[in-house]
């Protein structure tokens, strides 16, 4: 199947973004091992220190942010496979990059209430100052996993559609398998998926973005 090449620029700044932002997603996963930070945040261990994990999800907002020329690129490579599909693909990706920003963001304004929360005079007013951080976490939390499903079902949407595209069925497959596993990484200790089926989630995710990023440079 033949691709527009009127949108060859696009393909290659697309093409760079997602490779990026999956070098990212695997700078983040790693460093939340090698620094401990427990997932999800826990309010005293940020209020304590929080500059490891606000610098850690800055790194993460660097990341989404690519997500969205990223996408763009997908859609344009692909909508002449199925245009609805995509458009479909495309929104539910927007829109939960839009949620994981509005996330991060909450996690960043940690920051403050951490210094307030260490020079508070009383403990009323720690206790209040705590009390901020975790409602603030706990909405974090909601946004980050409605992002995540929305994403993972974008995600999945995509690979279908990659079956019968220029990328080739196999990268497809790739897309849908790490779509699905990563789309029950929210629910992995409600449900108790071992933590083992959720890395694979994201090593197949960094995976395709990294050859898909790669391939979509080259259509460039």
């Amino acid at each position: 199947m033949s691709i527009d090449p009127s949108w060859k620029g696009l393909y290659k700044a697309s093409g760079l973004s997602l490779f990026v932002g999956a070098v990212i997603l695997v700078i983040f996963v790693i460093s939340v091992f090698v620094m401990q930070i427990p997932i999800p945040l826990d309010p005293q261990a940020v209020l304590d220190n929080p500059v490891p994990t606000v610098t850690l999800f800055i790194l993460a907002v660097i990341g989404e942010l690519l997500l969205m020329p990223a996408v763009l690129g997908l859609y344009f490579s692909l909508k002449d496979v199925n245009k609805t599909h995509m458009l479909i693909a495309t929104a539910l990706w927007l829109v939960a990059v839009i949620m994981f920003l509005v996330s991060r963001g909450l996690i960043i304004s940690l920051l403050p209430i951490s210094e307030s929360y260490a020079a508070a005079p009383s403990e009323t007013l720690k206790a209040a100052y705590f009390a901020s951080a975790e409602l603030a976490l706990e909405l974090e939390n909601t946004y980050a996993t409605m992002a995540l499903i929305l994403l993972n079902v974008a995600t999945v949407i995509i690979g279908w559609v990659m079956l019968k595209g220029v990328f080739g069925k196999r990268i497809g497959y790739v897309v849908i398998v790490a779509g699905i596993v990563t789309l029950f990484t929210p629910f992995a200790v409600m449900i108790e998926i071992p933590l083992v089926i959720s890395l694979i989630g994201l090593v197949l995710t960094g995976v395709w973005q990294l050859y898909i990023g790669v391939k979509l440079y080259q259509l460039g």
